[in-house]
This record gives C-alpha cells, sequence and structure tokens, in this order.
C-alpha cells in the first residue's frame, strides 16, 4: 500500500490524494516508540524497585531466622542441662528409696530381735531353772 489515499472532495467529482503518515504502515511511529521506550523504563525501574526491597525482606528474614537458630540452640542446651539434672535427681532419689527400705528393714529386724531377747530373758525370769541361775 502506498503512503497516501485517495480521497472524494467536497464536491464529489475528483479524488485528491492526502498524506496518512510519512512513514509505511507496517512501521510505528516515533511517538509510539518513545511511549513503548518509556513504558519499558518504567517497568524496569518498578522490576528493580521490588528487587530491591526483595532484597532488603531476604536479609530481614536471614537476621531473623539467625536469631531464631541461636535461640534454639539456647533453649536445646538448657533443655539437655535439666534433663541432666532431673537424671541426677532421679538417681538420688532412688538412692534415698533403697536406703529407706533397707533402714526399715533393719528396723524391723532388729525389733524383732529386741522382742525375742525380752521374751527370752522373761522366759528365764520365770523359769524355775532361770531364777536359779541368777
Amino acid at each position: 500500500m502506498s503512503a497516501e489515499v485517495e480521497e472524494t472532495t467536497a464536491t464529489g467529482n475528483q479524488p485528491t490524494a492526502t498524506p496518512l503518515q510519512s512513514a509505511p504502515l507496517n512501521q510505528p511511529s516515533d511517538q509510539l516508540i518513545a511511549s513503548i521506550a518509556l513504558a519499558g523504563s518504567a517497568a524496569i525501574r518498578r522490576i528493580i524497585a521490588e528487587r530491591n526491597e526483595l532484597r532488603r525482606e531476604r536479609e530481614r528474614l536471614t537476621g531473623a531466622n539467625e536469631e531464631l537458630r541461636r535461640e534454639n540452640e539456647k533453649t536445646t542446651a538448657h533443655r539437655d542441662h535439666y534433663r541432666q539434672i532431673a537424671n541426677e535427681l532421679l538417681v538420688q532419689l532412688r538412692q534415698m528409696h533403697e536406703a529407706m527400705q533397707r533402714a526399715s528393714t533393719r528396723i524391723q529386724e532388729l525389733s524383732v530381735e529386741s522382742e525375742n531377747r525380752e521374751a527370752a530373758l522373761m522366759a528365764r525370769r520365770f523359769s524355775p531353772t532361770g531364777a536359779k541361775g541368777k
């Protein structure tokens, strides 16, 4: 197609030629190219701003993650320490329980022996042969 189009005049008799554009129809105008370039530039600026914002967010999250990791290590150390103390306490309680059971058993044995001795003394005291031996 040419850069000119035929039009009918106001009188309607003779066609005249008017230019549509200075460039062929398949090529964009300078104004369109400038508009597209500005839009592309604005899009690139938005992408860069978003990238920078994401980098700041990543740095913030990395810092928060490090803090959480340190706190987790502290918590784990405290937990392990308290478990060790609890285990030591449990061992001591078991030892005390066993010692109390042994003491209780020994007290019962001594009580029985004492009762037997007292019974034996009473028996000797009241027996006819035990009284003579005194």
